[in-house]
């Protein structure tokens, strides 16, 4: 076997994926991208060195009332799980476009199939560390310096390394064997997009209801008495008040070495049959992603199916027939690829302790009929006007040269939106405000206001989209990819829907208005060292003709879309 081959596919891939994070072609996102990061590793260092100095400090104190023998196991059990989280991670991206080579029939036809695999596996570690070795090593120096114990220094890194090497070989592993079932069985090739779809609202299912955090608890103890979890051991032997075992330690980094040569032989075995089988399906490509430019092309040559026809003549009742096709073409790719429409429920991961609170009391709170009707005018306004142009793909030419206008294309995406968001928001929220104690009145004004919200959020998203198109994909998740708005276009709709319900909540609860002066002068106090008079009286106004303007701006965002496509010419 020769390792040079392995190395040199592992460079090459790890040189990819840092040329699509400094893409000189986007150098805007590329420069914020980098930042971002940056950012990211030097508070994450910086707070590794100071909660572990702090740590290290009350440990050698003995201010902290721990149990040596109990606090081993729990920082054993909490190694453990991790590892098994992190698994799970890595074995996502393995399903997806990391559990196939880039340009295989090549690679493959040179290199042996063992040598490819260890460079792609390699490569993923690389990724693994290139997250999670800065910050570790932020906290083994923060504990050496709090507990005047050098090992943590060289153990957390050491420990994070070797069990990095266990995850990443497991984890490929299973997910390149998940990734054979997934697109070399027919049927569940077939059924690819409705089973991610299930399975991801199961997962939200098992959040919601608290089913995840018991199965993680259940998994706790046998993680601990694990090897997984003996990394604790390795990463923190010899803190004061801590029955961590020195055996344990060195007998985990032998157990390493087995488990990473069994695992990559493993994943050898799975790769040589996965990688020389044809997919389940006719037509598929593996090295394209899962939303390519090609589904444009395949979605306008596509027969319509009955129910197409039937939805078609309904809407033909209603609006001309370019435009009722235009509006079954774009639900046809949602149909085709509803991933891509996953990030319209991104908010809801962070509403996720609110569903578990209503889960466990019984209770819905008053205020979150209020916020679903934010969250379905937000909803309403990307799920299919946030992109319009981008989401043509590679038919947008024959889009703009056929005979349709820029008021019936851009209407056709508005109507493909509101046609299946303000049924769904709506009765959204008129069931959380029946079961809420907001009370009538305020439960029909919720109702009332859920369609026209919808509708306004459409109005300016399609001219925000028009304004800031997308045509190349991105990664939807950690593994797949798809054609979703620019984050500009996501950045200024989202202010806008944020600054519109801000305002109307000033005009409408006088409570409210003191709390916003009272945040106004705090924030002017903090920024500018400075005192700020501002009544409620004037700030009602002041909302009041904010929230005027934000309500005549989506007609215009309208217009600004009709005149854009009629004018939009390629480069």
């Amino acid at each position: 076997m020769n390792l040079g081959h392995s190395l040199r596919l592992t460079r090459i891939d790890v040189r990819r994926m840092a040329r699509k994070r400094t893409d000189p072609d986007r150098r805007l996102a590329s420069v914020v991208s980098v930042g971002l990061y940056a950012l990211l590793m030097l508070g994450l260092t910086a707070g590794g060195v100071y909660g572990g100095r702090a740590l290290g400090e009350a440990l050698a104190a003995g201010s902290l009332e721990f149990i040596p023998t109990a606090t081993a196991v729990a920082v054993r059990g909490f190694a453990g799980v991790t590892w098994v989280i992190t698994v799970g991670v890595f074995g996502v991206r393995a399903v997806g476009q990391r559990g196939t080579l880039t340009n295989a029939e090549g690679v493959l036809t040179v290199v042996p199939t063992p040598e490819a695999y260890l460079g792609h596996v390699a490569s993923e570690y690389v990724y693994l560390l290139v997250w999670t070795l800065l910050p570790a090593v932020g906290a083994g120096v923060g504990l050496a310096l709090g507990t005047g114990t050098l090992w943590p220094a060289a153990g957390v890194p050491l420990a994070v390394a070797l069990g990095g090497s266990t995850v990443v070989t497991a984890a490929y592993a299973l997910g390149l064997a998940l990734r054979h079932v997934v697109t070399r069985f027919p049927f569940v090739a077939r059924h690819k997009n409705g089973l991610i779809v299930l399975v991801f609202v199961l997962y939200m299912a098992a959040i919601v209801s608290g089913s995840l955090n018991q199965v993680i608890a259940v998994l706790f103890d046998p993680m601990a008495a694990s090897p997984m979890g003996w990394y604790a051991d390795l990463a923190l032997v010899g803190l004061p008040n801590v029955a961590l075992d020195g055996t344990r330690a060195g007998a985990v980094v032998a157990a390493t070495v087995a488990f990473a040569a069994v695992a990559v032989a493993a994943g050898t075995w799975v790769a040589g049959r996965h990688w020389f089988a044809d997919p389940a399906l006719a037509g598929e490509d593996e090295d394209e992603p899962a939303e390519s430019d090609t589904s444009g092309v395949a979605d306008a040559v596509t027969p319509a199916t009955a129910e197409e026809d039937w939805l078609a003549r309904r809407l033909e009742a209603v609006v001309d027939r370019p435009t009722a096709a235009l509006v079954v073409l774009a639900w046809r790719r949602a149909a085709r690829a509803p991933l891509k429409l996953m990030y319209a429920a991104y908010p809801l991961f962070f509403a996720t302790g609110i569903f578990v609170d209503i889960v466990q009391t019984g209770q819905i709170p008053a205020y979150l009929p209020y916020g679903l009707l934010v969250f379905v005018a937000w909803a309403g306004g990307v799920v299919f006007t946030l992109n319009p142009l981008g989401d043509q793909g590679s038919v947008l030419a024959t889009t703009l040269l056929s005979e349709v206008t820029g008021r019936k294309f851009v209407l056709a995406h508005v109507l493909a939106g509101l046609v299946v968001v303000i049924p769904a928001g709506t009765a959204l929220v008129a069931v959380a405000a029946v079961l809420s104690p907001v009370g009538v009145r305020n439960t029909a004004i919720l109702v009332g206001l859920s369609p026209v919200a919808m509708v306004v959020a459409a109005g300016l998203s399609v001219g925000i989209g028009t304004a800031f198109p997308r045509f190349e994909a991105t990664n939807i998740t950690r593994s797949m990819e798809a054609v979703v708005p620019s984050p500009w276009a996501f950045l200024l709709f989202s202010a806008h829907v944020v600054v519109t319900a801000v305002a109307a909540v000033f005009v409408g609860l006088e409570g409210a208005r003191e709390l916003g002066v009272a945040l106004v002068a705090g924030l002017a106090s903090l920024v500018f060292s400075a005192q700020v008079s501002l009544s409620p009286t004037a700030l009602y106004y002041a909302s009041a003709v904010a929230l005027v303007v934000l309500l005549l701006l989506p007609a215009l965002s309208y217009r600004y879309a009709v005149r854009t496509f009629d004018g939009y010419e390629l480069a």
